[in-house]
């Protein structure tokens, strides 16, 4: 079974992501992120496991290592044609919640691989605020988001690890941040 590892938001900047959301939905685009109910998030471990229990015991066991830190989002991206996307500057913080997770969880997958788009220095971060889009679709929601977006500063604050490609997602566990 796939599963992820996201990094969630402060409150505030959940918020300004469901407030894009709804233009996009509002707009007749894409309704998927409500429907499936996906927070605002940035995933920063993609992985298959036959068991998931080892990855939560190894997360317990080193959730301290991980912390909350400022994210900033500065301009908006696309995986044409499927996804519209927030794209953070990346900075330490980020690179180094990436790198922790992924190296707690390799030893651990499903044939010692973890998903290779999210790893480190291979990785592209981002907030999808609209997937699963054709081109015409994902022109008609980049014209709505780029008419609201500005510079949104934010903060992660919380872990979860979900199951992938669920619909809505099945969160598994969730760890706060200090």
């Amino acid at each position: 079974m796939d599963y992820a590892i996201m990094l969630c938001f402060d409150q505030n900047t959940e918020s300004q992501f469901n407030n894009i959301f709804t233009s996009i939905i509002d707009g007749g685009v894409s309704n998927y992120m409500v429907e499936a109910k996906v927070p605002p998030h940035i995933t920063v471990a993609y992985f298959s496991a036959d068991e998931i229990e080892p990855i939560i015991n190894e997360m317990d066991s080193h959730v301290s290592e991980f912390s909350t830190g400022n994210i900033i989002w500065a301009s908006l991206g696309t995986f044409v044609p499927k996804v519209l996307f927030a794209a953070p500057v990346m900075n330490e913080y980020l690179l180094n919640t990436c790198i922790n997770a992924n190296r707690l969880i390799k030893p651990l997958c499903e044939n010692g691989e973890a998903g290779r788009f999210y790893l480190p220095y291979n990785w592209v971060p981002h907030t999808t605020l609209a997937l699963d889009l054709d081109n015409e679709s994902l022109k008609k929601a980049f014209g709505i988001v780029s008419q609201q977006f500005t510079f949104i500063s934010g903060q992660g604050n919380r872990l979860l690890l979900v199951e992938a490609k669920s619909n809505p997602y099945n969160i598994i566990k969730t760890w706060e941040l200090i």
